[in-house]
C-alpha cells in the first residue's frame, strides 16, 4: 500500500483532531508524531495545530495539556 504525502498530511490530522482533548495514550502518541515531524510540516499546518490546540476548551488530562503545550511552543 502506498499512501501519498498528501494522504499523510490529512490522516495526522484527523489523527490530531481525534486525540485532541483525549484522556487516553492517543494524546502523546500523536504529539510525538507531530513534534518528530515539525520540520518537514507546512507553515499553514503548524498554524493549525497551534490554533486549533490554543482554542480547544479542554485539552484532556494535565500530562496530555503538557504535549499540546510542547506544540505550541515549536517555532
Amino acid at each position: 500500500m502506498k499512501i501519498s504525502q498528501h494522504e499523510q498530511r490529512d490522516i495526522l490530522i484527523y489523527a490530531f483532531r481525534y486525540a485532541l482533548g483525549r484522556k487516553t495514550y492517543a494524546p502523546s502518541t500523536v504529539a510525538d508524531i507531530i513534534i518528530d515531524n515539525w520540520d518537514d510540516l507546512s507553515d499553514g499546518d503548524k498554524q493549525l495545530y497551534k490554533r486549533e490546540i490554543l482554542q480547544c476548551p479542554n485539552l484532556g488530562m494535565d500530562f496530555d495539556k503538557d504535549n499540546w503545550m510542547r506544540i505550541v511552543d515549536l517555532k
